[in-house]
């Protein structure tokens, strides 16, 4: 029969193993927990990249083209084609995001996509217009004998592109305005969501805040 300072032994030996398997097993939970953290704190962080350079892309556009011809009676017509305007990364990854979908903050999850479509709207807008400015309009004018340069009556330039073409570009530039305005306010809210999403999660974590210059109204 063993004694007692046998059993004292043994059962130190196996209460021994416990703590040591669940030491081993909490490192490794907090390590799994760490990893975690890390790849979700780093996929919003991209994510806010992603925004900032959606606004940033329309920004540019807004100063460059929109804010010389706003307000004008004849933006429909002189408003600056970009057929190839640069985009940058603008695509969110979604597999990346799925933490958010598991969280209370899956609203956030489908926001991000919305205004990824919201801002391959207002491109393909720029595209479209662009390319009927030169595959249409100039072509256009330029057979009519309108010299380069010279202020032309806007009734003679709607009687040589025809109703259709004008009607077309009319419709195209406001749409253009309007996008382009609204997905600017709309991408620094997003971020905001995005962001107090992320530092909800995790508090503790640092967590990059792009600080946005918004158009004067």
């Amino acid at each position: 029969m063993p004694e007692y300072k046998d059993i004292v032994a043994i059962l130190a030996t196996l209460v021994a193993s416990f703590v040591g398997a669940w030491v081993a097993f909490s490192l490794e939970s907090q390590r799994r927990d760490r990893e975690t953290r890390d790849r979700n704190v780093g996929a919003g962080s991209r994510a806010l990249y992603t925004i900032f350079n959606l606004w940033n892309t329309l920004e540019q556009y807004r100063k460059e083209a929109l804010e010389p011809c706003r307000g004008r009676a004849d933006a429909w017509l002189n408003l600056a084609a970009h057929p190839a305007l640069s985009v940058g990364e603008h695509r969110f990854q979604a597999s990346d995001l799925q933490f958010l979908l598991q969280s209370d903050h899956a609203q956030t999850y489908a926001g991000l996509f919305l205004e990824e479509q919201r801002f391959a709207l207002a491109i393909q807008l720029i595209r479209i217009r662009s390319e009927l400015v030169l595959n249409e309009v100039f072509p256009k004018m330029a057979a009519a004998g309108f010299p380069v340069g010279r202020k032309v009556a806007q009734d003679d330039i709607e009687q040589v592109l025809g109703i259709d073409l004008t009607h077309k570009l009319k419709e195209i530039t406001a749409s253009i305005y309007k996008n382009v305005d609204e997905d600017l306010l709309s991408l620094v809210a997003r971020h905001d969501e995005l962001r107090s999403a992320i530092k909800k999660l995790y508090p503790n974590q640092k967590v990059i805040q792009v600080v946005f210059s918004l158009p004067q109204t």
